[in-house]
């Protein structure tokens, strides 16, 4: 009896070592692995520098779907072009579906079926701030947001981000709107830029971004145009210390997603990425117009040389026909867009 007892309690102690090791030993094999492999990571392209404005929204994305997705989502921000510049990137998007994210002007996105997002780039299309953010508020931009997403483009916009009005900027004085004929401005990408550019009787030069400080050197360009916080941020200022603050269009950008890893995302993540971009379209709300007027007096300290314009009219007129050009097939939208105006 005494060794049948004995023998029971060596087979049950047994039975728990075994099933002690099982559990520890076992998990400390698998279990990294099998967590590994539920980790979503992404890639996010950023032409900005990282201490840019722009830079500051990428960090900011990325911190979020990281918090909400409790770390099984993951994204890399690769800064200052270092994927090459945007159109590159979305080339390559499209081709071979990496990298996943891009934030992007909505320019670029024309060729992709983003018609409606582009047209929000008319010269003069928005007022002022306050204007635009109407137009966000009112939920009419989703429409336009989700518009690439039904072109069978491979992509699909997340949220749009507001950095301020763009403006010229030269390496000689601009104190006026006859100042800009003959300038050789850099355009930014899309022919309604490109048509800008012309109608303010300068001629248009096409650089890529990372390379602007290089053709200003060479004499390649005069100038070009951005809004303040890319003008301080890439440092354009050192090369082009006049800039005039004609606001000639607002500067909006879009951060899309590969439709391809969109796809395969399961719901929840998904849901994550959403509730993220609509995140930091309201924390771009709040923040844009305190780094914008920050960014204005570091630049006035450095020395640049910056003009207000009293009298808009001018400018405006001189577009007239251009915004026809670019509004014409979606002039009802345009117009109640006009309508939201500040009054």
């Amino acid at each position: 009896m005494l060794l049948n007892k004995r023998y029971n309690q060596f087979v049950v102690l047994f039975v728990f070592a075994f099933l002690a090791f099982s559990s520890v030993g076992f998990c400390s094999l698998n279990g990294p692995e099998e967590s590994e492999n539920k980790i979503l990571r992404l890639t996010y392209a950023e032409v900005n520098p990282a201490g840019s404005y722009s830079g500051y929204m990428a960090r900011l994305f990325k911190q979020k779907v990281e918090e909400l997705s409790l770390g099984t989502v993951l994204i890399e921000v690769k800064y200052g072009g270092e994927l090459g510049n945007d159109n590159e990137v979305l080339t390559n998007m499209y081709q071979h579906d990496a990298p996943d994210i891009i934030r992007t002007s909505v320019s670029y996105l024309q060729d992709y079926g983003a018609n409606k997002a582009a047209m929000l780039s008319t010269p003069y299309a928005f007022e002022n701030r306050e204007h635009y953010w109407r137009f966000i508020d009112s939920g009419m931009y989703k429409d336009y947001l989700n518009e690439i997403s039904f072109q069978g483009s491979k992509f699909r916009g997340l949220c749009f981000i507001e950095e301020g009005f763009r403006h010229f900027f030269s390496r000689k004085p601009i104190n006026s709107l006859a100042d800009l004929s003959g300038l050789k401005i850099r355009s930014a990408y899309g022919n309604y830029f490109e048509d800008l550019i012309k109608v303010f009787d300068a001629s248009c030069v096409k650089v890529p971004f990372t390379e602007f400080n290089t053709a200003i050197e060479r004499g390649i360009i005069d100038g070009g145009e951005q809004p303040i916080l890319n003008y301080l941020s890439n440092e354009f200022y050192r090369r082009a210390p006049y800039l005039i603050l004609d606001a000639h269009v607002l500067a909006l950008s879009e951060i899309v997603i590969s439709d391809n890893i969109w796809k395969q995302m399961s719901r929840e993540q998904q849901n994550v990425v959403l509730r993220a971009a609509d995140y930091i379209q309201r924390v771009n709300k709040v923040t844009i117009r305190n780094y914008e007027d920050k960014a204005l007096k570091e630049l006035k300290a450095k020395g640049v040389v910056v003009t207000e314009i009293t009298d808009m009219s001018p400018w405006k007129e001189k577009c007239n026909e251009l915004v026809f050009k670019i509004t014409k097939a979606y002039a009802d939208l345009y117009n109640t867009i006009q309508k939201l105006k500040v009054k």
